[in-house]
Parts: C-alpha cells; sequence; structure tokens
C-alpha cells in the first residue's frame, strides 16, 4: 500500500510538472532521473545526450534563469552531467556544446557557465575535435563562439582563452586571426 502511494504520488508530481513544462524540457528531466537511477547504463546515458537542447533557442527555453521556469532550478547540475557524459561521448557532446555555445552572447552564471566550462574541459581532452567541429562553422559562427568563449565573470576575459589561441595557432592559422580579433577587440560584442 506504501508504496502505491509513493508510486501515485510520484505521478500525480510528474502530471503538475508536465503541465508546466515544454515536451523536449519534461523529455530531458525523464532521461536525466531515469540516468541518475541508473548512472552506468551506455544507452540512458546515450538518451540523455540526445534528449539535451541543441541549439541556444532551446537551451534558454529549458534552463531560463529569468522566468524560472522549466529546469531552471536544476540546470547547473543538468550541464555538469551532460559534461560529464562527454568524456565518455566526446563526439557527440561536444559538437553540441559548440553548437550552443556559438549562438549565446556572452557568460552568465549558471548554466550558460556550465556549458562554457563544457567546451573548454571537453576542448582540453581533444583539441582536435575542438577544432574539426569549428572549422564546420561559417565565420560569423566562429566569431560569436569567440566571443562567447573570451567572455567571462564580471566581464572579465575567461582565463582559459589563451589556451585555445595556441591551439588555433598551431592547427588553423585563419580560426586564430578570428579568435585573436578577441583580444584586440574585447568589447566587440556579436
Amino acid at each position: 500500500m506504501k508504496k502505491l502511494l509513493i508510486v501515485l504520488a510520484l505521478i500525480l508530481q510528474v502530471c503538475a510538472y508536465a503541465q508546466q513544462m515544454s515536451p523536449q524540457a519534461l523529455k530531458l528531466k525523464v532521461t536525466y532521473e531515469k540516468l541518475q537511477q541508473q548512472p552506468h547504463a551506455p544507452i540512458l546515458q546515450i538518451q540523455f545526450i540526445q534528449a539535451f537542447p541543441g541549439n541556444k533557442v532551446d537551451f534558454i527555453d529549458i534552463f531560463n534563469s529569468h522566468t524560472q521556469d522549466q529546469l531552471t532550478t536544476n540546470g547547473v547540475d543538468y550541464v555538469k552531467k551532460f559534461r560529464k557524459l562527454g568524456y565518455d561521448f566526446m563526439d557527440s557532446v561536444l559538437p553540441k556544446a559548440v553548437a550552443i555555445g556559438k549562438d549565446l552572447p556572452t557568460w552568465s552564471e549558471g548554466p550558460v557557465d556550465e556549458l562554457q566550462k563544457t567546451i573548454y574541459y571537453l576542448t582540453n581532452k581533444n583539441p582536435q575535435l575542438f577544432v574539426e567541429t569549428v572549422r564546420k562553422l561559417n565565420k560569423e559562427e566562429q566569431e560569436s563562439l569567440a566571443v562567447f568563449l573570451y567572455a567571462g565573470e564580471g566581464g572579465k576575459p575567461n582565463e582559459n582563452y589563451p589556451v585555445l589561441l595556441d591551439i588555433f595557432d598551431i592547427a588553423d592559422k585563419r580560426i586564430h586571426k578570428i579568435f585573436s580579433a578577441q583580444v584586440v577587440l574585447p568589447d566587440r560584442r556579436l
């Protein structure tokens, strides 16, 4: 009987959330909760990565700190889980993080900061994949990504940005020039 009451309470809670959440946010929440119960299940890990937003609009809709809806309160945990899975599923996570980051205008506390850290941490593990991913972007997207990655807390430059410059200095002079422009023109925003 006690188990039945717990199950009913959970169903009611999910129904209440379902009315407030977008279908994408609900799918992400459900896959995250399943993954929390079985953290080493590869299929659940892949489902979570697939459910994670793939662009700025969806990312902001789900983790929007201004409206405090969707998954904002636990947004940092979701992005940290996404980053952690990136160590095993680098080919899926890093390009997805770049796809979101290239359209984010600047640093902000919370999920956006964690997404920026995700790009930096995974780039540190696989700089070649980062270079290949950035090469696939058009020039405007590369510039926008550079603006996002240059931005740090309180409007200061991100202390890890010189590492990106070093990577591009060796791998791609054209992209190095684009990323170097942020150091020369730090007040420029796209």
